[in-house]
């Protein structure tokens, strides 16, 4: 009834290119965040907060 999924060679490429793209989005994220100036850090932690 369930048959065993058998991966052939070039399918294993698209997890690790998944795994590649989210690791490089997180990194990226947080190198520009721990780059942020603290003015900058301050206005966009009561972005929510602001009346217009």
């Amino acid at each position: 009834m369930l048959r065993r999924i058998i991966y052939e060679d070039w399918q294993l490429i698209f997890p690790i290119v998944a795994l590649a793209v989210a690791s490089l989005v997180y990194l990226v994220a947080g190198w520009r965040a721990s780059q942020m100036k603290p003015a900058e850090s301050k206005r966009l932690a009561n972005l929510p907060f602001e009346n217009e």
